[in-house]
């Protein structure tokens, strides 16, 4: 046949017509094993006769997809090729070996596989879907995304294509096209997890907080595989809007139901330390440094207990361990959303910068500077930065005019969390909206190894800076057309 496959005689057509009814309310309701024993059996009555090759590979085909369903790719794979190898090379038996070799981590063989399953159906979906897949592993998210418009003109409301590709938009920061696919891809399959927890994201990067909550909620009890990264952003979403009462109960049911994660324990520090409940912050960073002693955030958490416990010394330990790597819990809440941001945060949520900042409301600086600083956002909920645009509550002179004092000193609260966001200053300037630094040198800046600084003359460097930009010299000067006022 022009497909590769071996034409049935009329007795093994029959033969499978019978089997294949016998099997369709197993397959269709579930009972996969029960199916798989059924073709096995199958196989075993038929025996190795020459004659019975085409109907052998009917049936190898059949059960290598539900042994594919039941994530048993290895025998699948073997099944495919068995199959192929009887005169069963068709474009759904090289879909099958494509897919198995694709969940096999076998990229380069799935593209084998996918390429000659098309090259006898250019228009299957699935096999246009699975060399989407092989390309956005690969990392080029281009080709995949032109695999999937290949596929979405076959089917527009195919929905893993309609998902793959508002995935791949995001990545390439591409709102506003991802919004739309995911939106389609949810209305259509309202129980996928995987559309509402990456739609949510998607909001939460735009700043529609209420728009990811009225999202999340669908991703959080739906499939077993996400429910920690749902429970997280959606007690994240509670947290940054100010219901630290439900962002704790999502926390403590992330941590009940993943004892040994990490990521766990540093959003239920989070949401104590929103709370004030020091004691109880440590207590759960304590927990996470056991579970990951690398992970940055662990002692993110614990320094900001420390720090608003007063315990200086231990928070300073604590900010410079963590300052050894990027904060990793932004990324694991916000996962492909996250390089969509226009500033990445440097670890700490908004609002326990704003519990930091408690401390010195006393001293006459408010506290809301911390969320504008290192939030990269207003304090207005449901309002992101425009494309292109510096984040509000970026205006730099605004916000080295709260951090340092009248006499010029940074204001003490600050000095730890400033020190790791110097030491990490190359990775900072990295993402900094074009043209925000001016006439200052970036690549004279990029030059200064910050790690060697020590916190004096890290300071010292911050106080010069600030007063050249007082003195109407610098970049974000009044008369520099940027809108800066300079004031408070």
């Amino acid at each position: 046949m022009s497909d590769g496959t071996r034409q049935l005689e009329d007795g093994h057509h029959r033969m499978w017509e019978q089997l294949d009814a016998e099997l369709e309310p197993l397959v269709s309701g579930g009972a996969l094993r029960q199916a798989i024993e059924r073709l096995t059996a199958a196989l075993e009555a038929m025996g190795d006769s020459g004659e019975t090759a085409g109907l052998r590979a009917k049936v190898l085909a059949r059960r290598g997809e539900c042994l594919l369903d039941l994530d048993r790719s290895e025998e699948a794979l073997q099944d495919a090729r068995r199959s192929m190898e009887l005169g069963g090379r068709s474009s759904e038996n090289c879909g099958l070996a494509g897919w198995a070799s694709y969940h096999l981590g076998e990229l380069g063989r799935a593209q084998e596989y996918f390429d000659e399953a098309l090259a006898r159906d250019a228009q299957e979906v699935s096999h246009l879907t699975g060399r989407a897949l092989v390309a956005m592993e690969s990392g080029d998210l281009q080709r995949a995304r032109t695999e999937l418009n290949r596929a979405l003109r076959q089917d527009a409301d195919a929905v893993e294509a309609l998902g793959l590709r508002g995935e791949v938009q995001l990545e390439m920061g591409e709102l506003e096209a991802a919004a739309r696919d995911l939106e389609r891809a949810l209305e259509q399959a309202p129980q996928e997890a995987e559309y509402a927890l990456m739609l949510s994201r998607l909001y939460m990067v735009r700043g529609e907080t209420e728009q990811a909550l009225k999202v999340i909620d669908g991703a959080v009890d739906e499939d077993e595989d996400f429910a920690l990264e749902a429970l997280l952003l959606r007690s994240h979403i509670h947290l940054v809007s100010g219901d630290t009462k439900t962002a704790r109960s999502d926390a403590i049911r992330a941590s009940n139901l993943f004892p040994d994660e990490a990521f766990a324990f540093v959003q239920l520090a989070h949401v104590q330390l929103g709370e004030g409940s020091l004691a109880l912050a440590k207590k759960a960073a304590e927990r996470a440094v056991l579970l990951d002693p690398s992970l940055p955030d662990s002692y993110i958490v614990r320094a900001a207990a420390h720090q608003m416990a007063g315990d200086e010394e231990r928070a300073k330990e604590d900010f410079q361990r963590a300052s050894q790597a990027p904060a990793e819990l932004p990324m694991f809440l916000l996962g492909p959303a996250y390089e969509a941001m226009q500033a990445p945060p440097l670890g700490l949520d908004p609002s326990i910068l704003e519990a930091l900042g408690g401390q010195g409301q006393a001293g006459g600086f408010d506290p809301s500077v911390f969320a504008q600083v290192f939030g990269g956002t207003d304090g207005e909920q449901g309002h992101g930065p425009a494309p292109g645009a510096m984040p509000p509550g970026m205006n730099p002179m605004n916000m080295l005019g709260k951090i340092f004092d009248d006499a010029g000193n940074i204001r003490r609260p600050f000095k730890p969390i400033f020190e790791m966001a110097f030491k990490n200053a190359p990775k900072i300037m990295e993402n900094l909206p074009p043209g925000l630094l001016g006439d200052i040198d970036k690549e004279e800046l990029e030059k200064i190894d910050f790690s060697e600084l020590s916190s004096e003359e890290l300071e010292e460097r911050m106080r010069e800076f600030y007063q050249m930009m007082q003195s109407g010299g610098g970049p974000f000067s009044p008369d520099n057309g940027d809108g800066g006022d300079g004031e408070e």
